[in-house]
C-alpha cells in the first residue's frame, strides 16, 4: 500500500471484473506504471500516442506486428485484456518473463500488494532467486533457470479512466475533473484524472516521491523555485537543512514541478459539461 491516505468509498477503485491493461517495456523490463482502462477504444488510442511519442523520442520507426501491439525499437507498447477477482483501493499488475523473452502471465491483476510482492519472490519449480528490488509502487526479482534467466515484476497501476459512465456529467450539471499530467521531453505519462481532489492529490503524492526518489531532490526544489518565481522563499541553506521528505512535502505546494531537465509535472482541475 502506498503513503497515501486511506481511499474513501467515493475515490475506491471499483472493478467490476474487466479491464484493459496499457504496459510499456523496454526490453523485459516495465518502463512505466502500468495504466488502466474500462474501454478497449480509450486503451488503444492510449496505446497509440504513446507509440508516437516514443517515436518522436528515438526517431525510430513505429512497426504494429498484430492489433494492440506497437513495437519502436527496442521498446514495446502491450494492450491486454484482464480480469480483476475483487475490488479494492489499488490495483497491482504482475507480469512473468520466460527464459524466451514471453511474459507469462502478461498482466494478470490483484489488489493485494502484499501478495504480489510474495508472488514476484516465489521462485518457479527449477529456479534459484538471483536478486530482488523492492519499492512502494513496484517490486521485481531475478532467477536463475535452467538455459537462461527469468524475472518476475510487480507494479502498482494508475486507473486512468473508469468508462465513459465515470466521466459523465448528470442533471446536477458540469462534472468535476482533479488531474496531473507527467511528461519527459515529448514524452507523456497522462493525463491520470479523478472523480475528487484528494484522490487526485494523495497519487500525485505517490507518483512525485518516486520520481524524487529516482533523481536528485535538490534540483527539483530549486528548478521548481525558480520556474514559480519564489526563489527568494527558500530558507538559507535549504539544501542543508532538508532531506527528501521535507521536499516532497514543500513542492506539493505547486502545481508544476521540474528538476530543470525535460521532466515536468503539472496538477490541474477542470470539468465536463
Amino acid at each position: 500500500m502506498s503513503g497515501s491516505a486511506t481511499a474513501t468509498a467515493d475515490d475506491r477503485v471499483r472493478p467490476d471484473g474487466e479491464w484493459w491493461v496499457l504496459v510499456v517495456t523496454d526490453g523485459l523490463t516495465i518502463e512505466f506504471p502500468p495504466e488502466l482502462y474500462r474501454d478497449h477504444d480509450a486503451a488503444h488510442s492510449e496505446g497509440e500516442r504513446w507509440a508516437r511519442a516514443l517515436s518522436r523520442r528515438s526517431r525510430s520507426p513505429i512497426e504494429r506486428p498484430f492489433e494492440d501491439r506497437w513495437q519502436v525499437g527496442d521498446e514495446w507498447i502491450r494492450l491486454t485484456h484482464s480480469f480483476l477477482p475483487e475490488e479494492g483501493p489499488e490495483i497491482w499488475a504482475i507480469t512473468y518473463w520466460t527464459r524466451d523473452g514471453y511474459p507469462e502471465p502478461e498482466a494478470e491483476l490483484i489488489t493485494d500488494a502484499a501478495e504480489a510482492r510474495a508472488w514476484v519472490l516465489e521462485a518457479r519449480a527449477g529456479a534459484v532467486l538471483l536478486e530482488s528490488h523492492d519499492t512502494p509502487w513496484s517490486a521485481t526479482a531475478g532467477f536463475q533457470v535452467r538455459g537462461g534467466e527469468e524475472e518476475a515484476e510487480a507494479h502498482r497501476c494508475k486507473v486512468v479512466a473508469r468508462g465513459p459512465a465515470a466521466l459523465t456529467p448528470d442533471a446536477s450539471g458540469p462534472l468535476d475533473i482533479f488531474g496531473y499530467e507527467v511528461s519527459e521531453g515529448l514524452t507523456p505519462q497522462g493525463p491520470v484524472l479523478f472523480r475528487s481532489e484528494t484522490a487526485r492529490d494523495n497519487d500525485l503524492k505517490s507518483t512525485l516521491t518516486r520520481e524524487v526518489a529516482q533523481r536528485d531532490w535538490k534540483d527539483f526544489v530549486a528548478a521548481t523555485a525558480e520556474s514559480n518565481y519564489v526563489e527568494g522563499d527558500l530558507p538559507e541553506r535549504w539544501y542543508d537543512l532538508w532531506d527528501e521528505s521535507h521536499a516532497v512535502d514543500w513542492l506539493l505546494g505547486f502545481d508544476y514541478f521540474t528538476n530543470g531537465d525535460p521532466f515536468e509535472i503539472r496538477r490541474f482541475e477542470t470539468d465536463i459539461t
